[in-house]
């Protein structure tokens, strides 16, 4: 009896540790995205590379790849077997060296990438009550696009689309929120899961309203997404907001938890022993943060989701569509992660980006 009593406290003790590296893993922001190291077996300068074969390099699209000298832009997939996949090679800025490791990411245009967007990216400084949060700000029209990054990645998650957004004559500001690895502290140093961090999306809409902007389009990736549904929840000044571009977007936290949960091959009831800890880490209730149903108000949204989302179930945008579905233009796009919609099809993406932006600036015209 003795010892079925001491391992039952033992496993209780062993679940409750288990629960709290879980919710710190969810509160604790990293500094960068969740780097993963490809081997990279052979390069044909100006034509192909040759990597390991991973499920993330096998996906169709483009994406980066960083060496320790140098950076690489990578398309489509030539060929593959067992133990490596063939894809083109796109651009290399410095030098990309084989029998090596590289760092695959979404982004494309981190680092000294930035420079092959042509663009004048300006860094400027964001007002708010913890203090001044850097941005990135791209001068055009009097209709800003304030985009916010998710929650485990920084503020190049947004440079993919400000080509753009440029050719449709906005201006933009590419913002960071609190407990960015460049930006100020929360007071707990925890991620509140947006239900704090839109605050400083305010403070971002703030300085666009005080620097000339008439007119606002908000754009979030992931817990961005959660970050532009609470401001337009909660802000007095959202009545400025045109339109909303959402991209895989968290719009129920505890929905999201149990897709982690999974991914990490738990049970989704494991997300309701973590909640507690959460509420008393942060004082932050998971069941205020379900905004599939909720009202959104009049701004026309353009809603991007991937078929293959391991971490925001694509159930979640199919309701969130079908519930707001006179203002949301829907898109679902195949074969496509968590925040890879435009990796997946860039130029359809665009496309459709695009055509968004024009028909809600030419209304404005009218």
């Amino acid at each position: 009896m003795f010892i079925i009593l001491a391992l039952l406290i033992l496993f209780l003790l062993l679940l409750l540790e288990l629960c709290w590296y879980f919710a710190h893993q969810v509160l604790r922001r990293k500094s960068d995205m969740k780097k993963r190291f490809v081997r990279i077996h052979k390069i044909e300068e100006g034509k192909d590379i040759t990597l390991q074969n991973t499920r993330e390099t096998r996906r169709p699209g483009i994406f980066g790849l960083e060496g320790s000298e140098g950076q690489a832009i990578v398309g489509p997939v030539f060929a593959s077997d067992a133990q490596s996949v063939t894809r083109q090679l796109i651009h290399v800025e410095g030098k990309i060296s084989p029998r090596t490791a590289g760092i695959w990411n979404t982004t494309i245009y981190g680092g000294k990438m930035q420079a092959q967007l042509n663009l004048p990216i300006e860094e400027v400084a964001v007002p708010t009550p913890l203090g001044d949060m850097p941005a990135w700000f791209v001068p055009g029209g009097s209709c800003w696009a304030i985009l916010v990054h998710g929650a485990t990645a920084n503020r190049e998650q947004g440079l993919r689309v400000l080509p753009t957004l440029a050719e449709c004559g906005l201006s933009t500001l590419t913002i960071t929120f609190r407990n960015d690895a460049e930006a100020p502290a929360s007071p707990d140093g925890l991620s509140h899961l947006g239900a704090s961090e839109w605050e400083d999306l305010e403070a971002g809409v703030r300085y666009a309203l005080d620097h000339g902007a008439e007119q606002l389009i908000l754009y979030g990736w992931s817990m961005g997404g959660t970050i532009v549904e609470l401001f337009l929840r909660q802000s007095a000044l959202a009545s400025h907001v045109r339109a909303v571009v959402l991209d895989s977007p968290i719009l129920n936290w505890r929905a999201s938890l149990e897709s982690i949960a999974k991914k990490n091959g738990l049970p989704a009831f494991f997300v309701r022993l973590v909640e507690p800890i959460i509420l008393l880490r942060t004082g932050i209730r998971l069941s205020t943060l379900d905004l599939t149903t909720r009202s959104q108000g009049n701004s026309a949204i353009l809603l991007f989701h991937g078929t293959e989302d391991t971490i925001a179930p694509i159930a979640l945008s199919d309701r969130f569509a079908s519930t707001h579905a006179d203002i949301i233009t829907y898109h679902r796009v195949p074969n496509a992660e968590h925040t890879q919609c435009w990796n997946a099809n860039g130029e359809k993406y665009e496309a459709i980006l695009h055509a968004f932006l024009h028909n809600i600036l030419k209304k404005d015209a009218h």
